[in-house]
This record gives structure tokens, sequence and C-alpha cells, in this order.
């Protein structure tokens, strides 16, 4: 018996083991794979295909729209995984699985562009446009530019981008916010930076994109409004390698220039420094562009835009700064910038302003003269945690800071019906402005195909403070009676404000799918805003020039503190297939908006609940044609200056008095953007539509002083508001690109609610801007582009018993270009500008001839020698209308004017395996 039992024992023993080791081959036979393909921009890449060898056995699917793939029922325990795509780089490697989860999560794919060179062909690009639902790519090599080129020339050539004077860039009728080099931002993002100092030589591709922000690029899913940015992918074989320029430059009437860029890449580790100095009116580090981040310009000359000097006034500017980029082992990325610039400005401006009302016309003449001196400091890092395959974090601080000097002295005659006002006022104000703060994104991905879950913390701070000292005198005469009443007034203020703001925001976003795909998912989300204002307002009166001691203004003096805070919390369906995705949804709201004045009595308590429709709809006609359409809405709180109730009255024609009952404002936005492409003729057409209606709309209210020109201001909240904007641009090459036409098309409409002395404005401000260009470009001969553009202006005040409309056209038409002979090139930049219906104290019709010759020499054309003449008509000057409401400014300013430039400009560049494959063209698709 004994043996019986032993024997029995070990047979049960062999049973236990033997279904212990079924059970666990089987589950090991049915786990499955999981992942992402993404291209070199961090973008999800379809169509990639993924090839799984398993032993003998080998399974093939491919992504689909956000890069992610599944491969099923998978039994090896150790296998390899395969990615390929046509024109990029195929990626292989061996994984093992472990454990007993039924899904294995591969870390994230990025496959890069192909590295093949070859020597003495160049391949032409089957697809020099690239479309898939918010990236448009294009081709660097199908738009050709003269070696040492800016990639800002390159960028003068895609279809639906305008690059004006001072770099700023236009895209699909959309100003482009920031650039990223490889997927990250270089100088933080700043535009003319990149675009005006990397050369064409070292890029690959340009890519449009409509950003909204990490977590759509790591989710797929997108809401609010995007922001336009361009990413420029470098060419992987610059990728190894240094490479700069600098140049020297002086000319007559004192005119000079200096500036040294350069660059050490060596693969993720990536390294920028510049430095400049210039009198010429080139900007140099541009603050408002870039975010939170900084840039510089002007230290590669080849540009066209060099040709002519820009913007108001006359500026002399410098700069330096520094970029840089790295991985530190597998998990973690850094890249962040330093920028300083300081900048002094002289401007000699005149004006005219026209404010149309029900009881009469107001209208302002105005010269002055005015001095300006700013130093700027920015700093950026981001640091970009992976510690495995499923989880993400991406910690963002910055801190900047900036300090100004500015004077003015100017002259205002102000007249309406039997009234008129002589005002000379001279005044100075220094002001200071520290800023600090960062985001902490989180986001993790659960083993489950498309359940996620992420979280984005931000907090700001900023703090200025403003000493101004105002010094104004005021004639006035009232002609309502005889003798005329003729008074004078002396108003001398020492005005020092203060404000500190805070802002705090915290959203959290849960996907749970659906079904098992993962492609149809339910999102929660939540969104809590804080922002913290405190604001300071000191007003001293003195009597006349020699009064020392003055008095406190107790009137205009105050101390308010006021608080908006939201909370957001929304539901959405999210969609996604072959030819479309979607997501379709609706947020809760509530805001409340508190406040108070210290001392005065006055308090603010407003709340209120809104329900915003949320809507996203992409539609793939095919793979270089889309429709996209969204809905979705944003509430703004008041400013405090709108919510201080206390009279500005360093203006006594323009008193401001604001308002502590204001409640917020709520805008919904509807959208809707077609591109197409042809990948057969060419042509390519983008569409962008859009239409915004503000409730509870902040605007002005105006009470002219019933005798007297002055008039106070104040805000109050109205219904009615809305807008529309909608551009087109279509473009049509010609014999391999040789010859490009192109024709554009753009308009503003908004209906400019306000209201004069208790009337109310139901006018509208049209702005139609239609333009076309035509473009030869003949390789090492001759790149010319002759343009046309047309700009009108209609302002209609339109009240119960009173209208009135005033109209102004603008036409600029001009040839710029470039002709070769050898290493000799000759370039031009002639424009005429035809202004109608313009105030004609400020009308200004100038032509502009810009004019160059340069010649290159030294061994692989390093040194560029370049005489260059500007403005040599002598007729720079700047006309812009602004619209505010009901009044109609015309503004002249002082331009940089005629001179001459003789400047060095030498390039060096080394990179690893040598110099050669310049521009070659590689295939290459989403």
């Amino acid at each position: 018996m004994p043996c019986y039992f032993r024997t029995m024992r070990k047979w049960l023993l062999c049973c236990l083991y033997g279904i212990i080791i079924t059970t666990a081959a089987k589950a090991q036979q049915s786990f499955s794979i999981r992942g992402t393909v993404t291209d070199s921009a961090g973008k999800g890449l379809q169509g990639v295909t993924i090839t799984i060898f398993a032993g003998k056995d080998s399974t093939l699917v491919s992504t689909i729209a956000n890069g992610t793939y599944l491969v099923s029922r998978i039994a090896a325990v150790s296998f390899t995984l395969r990615a390929s795509y046509t024109g990029l780089q195929t990626f292989q490697s061996v994984y093992r699985k472990t454990g007993n989860s039924p899904s294995f999560q591969i870390p994230p794919i990025q496959l890069l562009p192909s590295t093949g060179e070859m020597d003495a062909v160049v391949i032409t690009s089957l697809r020099p446009v690239l479309i898939k639902e918010d990236t448009v790519q294009f081709d660097a090599a199908a738009y050709k530019v003269r070696e040492g080129a800016p990639v800002e020339d390159v960028i003068k050539k895609l279809p639906g981008v305008t690059v004006d004077k001072d770099g700023n860039i236009e895209a699909q009728g959309k100003k482009v916010a920031r650039v990223r080099v490889n997927g990250k931002d270089f100088f933080g993002g700043d535009v003319q930076t990149a675009t005006q100092n990397l050369p064409a030589d070292i890029i690959q591709n340009i890519q449009l994109i409509d950003d909204y922000g990490d977590g759509a690029n790591l989710t797929g899913v997108k809401n609010g409004e995007p922001e336009k940015i361009i990413n420029i992918n470098t060419q992987p074989s610059r990728n190894k390698g240094s490479f700069g320029n600098a140049t020297i430059a002086g000319g007559n009437q004192g005119r000079y220039a200096a500036n040294v860029f350069g660059n050490n890449f060596n693969g993720e580790r990536q390294i920028s420094v510049l430095a400049s100095i210039n009198n010429t009116n080139a900007n140099l580090f541009n603050f408002n562009g870039g975010g939170r981040g900084g840039g510089a310009r002007g230290a590669n000359f080849g540009s066209d835009s060099r040709i002519g000097p820009g913007g108001n006034g006359i500026t002399l500017s410098k700069a330096a700064g520094g970029n840089f980029r790295d991985k530190w082992g597998t998990k973690v990325s850094v890249y962040g910038s330093y920028s300083f610039t300081a900048r002094q400005t002289n401007t000699i401006s005149s004006s005219f302003s026209q404010d149309i009302n029900p009881q009469n016309v107001r209208n302002t003449q105005r010269e002055s003269i005015s001095g300006n001196r700013n130093v700027n400091h920015r700093a950026t890092f981001n640091l970009e945690y992976s510690p495995d395959s499923v989880n993400y974090i991406k910690v963002s601080p910055y801190v900047s800071y900036s300090k100004s000097e500015n004077g003015s002295s100017s002259r205002s005659e102000v007249s309406r019906l039997h009234y008129f006002t002589l005002n000379n006022n001279r005044s100075t104000s220094e002001s200071s402005s520290p800023n600090a703060g960062g985001t902490v994104f989180f986001n993790h991905r659960f083993s489950r195909r498309g359940r996620n879950f992420s979280t984005n913390l931000s907090y700001d701070y900023s703090n200025s403070d403003n000493d101004r000292f105002s010094n104004g005198t005021y004639h006035n005469v009232d002609s309502t009676a005889s003798p005329l009443k003729i008074k004078d007034t002396l108003q001398i203020q020492a005005i020092g404000t203060a404000s500190r703001n805070t802002r705090t925001t915290a959203n959290l976003s849960y996907m749970e799918p659906l079904n098992q795909s993962g492609t149809t998912v339910l999102e929660l989300s939540y969104n809590w805003n804080k922002s913290v204002t405190e604001s300071i307002r000191d007003v001293t009166d003195f009597l006349d020039a020699v009064d020392k001691t003055g008095r406190y203004n107790e009137k205009q003096s105050n101390h308010y503190n006021y608080q908006f805070i939201t909370n957001n919390a929304g539901i959405s369906l999210k969609g996604r297939n072959e030819k479309y995705n979607y997501s379709i949804g609706f947020q809760s709201q509530p805001s409340r908006l508190t406040g108070g004045s210290a001392g005065k009595g006055t308090t603010t308590n407003y709340t209120n609940t809104n329900w915003i429709p949320s809507l996203r709809f992409v539609y793939n006609f095919a793979r270089n044609n889309s429709l996209t359409a969204s809905i979705d809405g944003a509430a703004r709180e008041p400013g405090f200056m709108q919510l201080q109730p206390v009279a500005d009255s360093s203006n006594l024609n323009n008193i401001v008095v604001g308002n502590p009952n204001l409640g917020n404002e709520f805008t919904t936005t509807y959208r809707l953007r077609y591109n197409k492409f042809d990948g057969k003729t060419g042509n390519s057409l983008f569409i962008n539509f859009s239409h915004d209606r503000t409730d509870n709309k902040i605007v002005s209210s105006r009470r002219n002083n019933p005798s007297g020109t002055g008039r106070t201001t104040t805000y109050e909240n109205t219904d009615g508001f809305s807008g529309y904007d909608a551009s087109a641009s279509f473009t049509k090459p010609f014999s391999n690109r040789k010859y490009v036409l192109g024709a554009s098309f753009a308009a503003n409409y908004d209906n400019n609610i306000s209201f004069t002395d208790g009337f109310k404005n139901k006018g509208s401000n049209w702005n139609l801007r239609p333009g076309a260009s035509f473009r030869f470009d003949l390789q090492d001969k001759a790149d010319v582009t002759l343009r046309m553009n047309y700009t009108a202006y209609q302002t209609t005040t339109r009240y119960a018993t009173y209208s009135n409309t005033t109209k102004a056209q603008t036409l600029n038409y001009g040839v710029s270009g470039k002709n070769y002979f050898g290493d000799l090139a000759l370039g031009y930049d002639f424009s005429k500008v035809i202004n109608y219906g313009f105030s004609s104290s400020v009308n200004s019709n100038p032509e502009i001839l810009n004019v160059y010759a340069e010649y290159r020499l030294l061994k692989a054309k390093m040194l560029t020698l370049r005489l260059q003449g500007f403005d040599l008509f002598n007729k720079n000057t700047g006309v812009i209308r602004t619209v505010n409401e009901t009044t109609i400014t015309d503004i002249r300013s002082n331009r940089l004017g005629r001179y001459f430039l003789l400047s060095a400009n030498v390039r060096m560049a080394k990179f690893a395996g040598g110099n050669r494959g310049g521009r070659g063209v590689r295939r290459q698709e989403f």
C-alpha cells in the first residue's frame, strides 16, 4: 500500500506539473504585441509595415492613422520585429517576453529618413508635397535655392506661405508661432532664428503643422485651437559635424553689422551659439515669437530679406545666445536655450484718427518723437523622460527678465464741432518685468489598447513695475460763445504702477476604449484654471515744473485685487477609421470672477456656467486630400485695467475708467480646413475658414464731454459679436517647377459692437486681400518673382438713426529676383505701394528699390563679398491703418532710408563622411 500511495502521489504530481506547463504555454501562446511608430518629428506614421518573425512563422500588419499597431496570437517567447516604410530607414530588433501578461508593449519606434547617398545621380522627388491631416510636408529638394542660402529662401517658395520683410511667416492664412528643428524647439521656438540662420543645404524637408500640444502628439486627441508651427528636419548625413558663418559689414551714414553663428551637431547632441550687432534695422531675438522662447536673426545674410531695411524707426540691436539639445542615456532627452537682446529705437511718426459718432465727428492729428531702450534675458529648458514604454514625463521651466526706458514728445490737435484742443506732452518712463514658470506633463498608456491617462500642470508668475512722469499742457478753445472761450490747463503727474499675476492650471484626461481594437474611445476630461492678480496704482500731482513735493491723488490711485477661476469638465466620444476620424462631446465650464478695491468699497462677484460643444471631424478623400472641421469654445476674463473703478486721467482728452461689474466673455469658434495636392500635376490648394461668436463680449463705451474735446471711456458686456476669417491659396507649377503660378485670397470681417454717448453701434469692418504671383526659376541662371497684392478696407458705423462708411485701398506690386553669372550674382527687389483713401496728412505712395551684387571665391566658395544699396529712391516710409471699434487711425512712421553697405561673409562646414551628397533628393512618404 505505501508503494501504491507513493506511485499515486508521483503520478498526481506529474499531472499537476503537466497542467501548469500546458497552462503557461497556452498563456504564452495567446499574448499580443502593441506599439507605435513615428517619424523624425514625433508624428505617428500610418501605413508602416510591421513584420513579426517568430521561429519559422511570420506575421504582417500595418500601422493605423496615429501610428499604432496590434499583432495578435504570437506563440514564441522570443521574436524579431521589423518596421519598414518607403524612403525611411528600416528598423529591426529582437525582443523576449517575460511574465504572463496577455499583452507585450514595444517601446516607441522612430523611423529616420534614409541615409543613402549618391555622388553623381540626383533622384527626383516623386512627392514634393505630402499631406497628413494636420501636417503638410514639403521636400526641400523640390524647391531649389543657391548653395549657401538660408532655410528662409526655401520657405519663400512653398505654396500657401508668405514671408514679410522682417522674416515673419504666414502659412495658410495663419501666422507661424514657433519653429522646431528635428521635432524640438530651436532657440525656444523663435521663428527667424532657425529660418534665417540654418543653411538650406542641411535640410531634408519642411513641415507645416497645426500643433495641439504634447498631449495630442502622444495620444492623437486634439482639443482647442492649434498653434501653427514649422518643423525643419535635417538630412541624416548632416547630423554629425560642425557648420556656421560669420559676417562683417560697414557702409555710409555710419551703418554697420557684425554677426557670428556656429553649430556642432553630433547625433542627438546639438549645440548652437550666436552673437550679433547692427544698426540696419535687422531684427535679432524676437521675444514675441516662439512662445516662452527667444531667438535671433541676422547671422546669415544670404536671405533676400537682407536687401531691404524693415521696421519703423531707426534701431540699434545687440544680441547673443545659445541653444542645446542632448540625450542622456536611452530614457532622458533635454533641450533648452538662453537669449539676450538689447535694442535702442528712435521713431518719428504722424497719425490721423477719426472717431465717428451720432453727435459729431472727433478728429485727432498727432505728431510724435519717441525713443526706447530695452534689455531682455530669457532662458528655457525642457526635460523629457521615458522610464519605460508606457510612461512619459516632460518638465519645461522658463525664466525671463526685461527692463526698458522710454521717452517721448508729442503734439496733438483734437477737434470736434465748435471745440478745439492743442495738447503738448512730454513723458518718460522706466519699467521692469521678471517672469517665471513652467509646466509638468505626464502620460501613461495602459496595457489595453486605447486606454490612456494624462495630466498637465502649469504655473506662471509675472511681475511688472512701471514709473512714469508726464508733463502735459492743454490749450482749449470753445467757439460756441462770442468772444471765444479759451482755457489753458497744465497737468504734471508721476504715476507708479505695479502688477503681480499668478496663473495655475491643471488638466486631467482619461480615455477608455469601447472596442477591442481601441479605435473608439470615451474621453473624460477636467481642467482647473486659477488666475490671481494684484494691481497697485499711485498717482502724484505737481503744481508746476519746479514743484518737487507734489500731492497724492487719492481719486486716481487704487489698490485692486481679483481672481478668476474656471472648472471645466467634459465628456467626448472619439473614433478613427482608415478614411476618417472624429471627436464629439460637450463640456460644462462654471466660472467665477471675484475682486475688490482696497479702501474704495467696490467689489466684483460674478458667476456663470457655460456649456461648450466640441466637435472635430477629419475625412481623408485620398493620401493628399483631406477635410477638417471643428467646434470649440473658451472663456476670457476681463483685464485688471478694465475692472479698476478709478479714472486714468494721464491724458485729459482720453480718460479711462474701469467697470468692477464686468463679467467674463465666452467665444465659440467654428473652423473648416481643406487641403489638396495633386502628385501628377503638382497643383496645391489650401482653404481655411473660421467663424467665432462671442457672448457677453467686453466692449468700450465712450461718452464725449458735453463741452470740449475730451471723452471718457469705460467698458461693458454685450451680446451679438461675431467675426469671420477666410483664406485660400492655389499654386500651379509648370515644366518641372521652372515656372510657378500662385493665387491667394484672404478676408476678415467682424461686426464691431461699441457704445458712444449711450448709442449702440452695430458697425462692421471688412478687409479683403487678393494676390497673385508668378515665379520662374532657372537653376544657376535666374530666380525671379513677379507679385501683386491688393487690400481693400471698409469700416461702417451703424447706429439707429445714423450710419457712415469709410473705405481705403492699398495696391502693392513689384518684382524681386536674382540673376547668376557663374560666381557673380545680381539681386534686386522693387516694390511700388499705392494707397487710396488714407488721410492726406499721412498718405505716402513710395517706390522702394534695393539692389546688390555679390561674388563668391576661395575654396568651396566659402567667402562671399557683397555690395548692397538700400532704398535707392530714398522714399522708405511705413503707412498702416488700424480700426478700433468706431475709431479709424492712419499712421505714418519713419524708416531707415537710403544707404550702402559692403559686407563679407565666411561659411564653414565639416560633416562626418565628407560633404558629398549636397542637396540630393530622397523619396520620402508619411
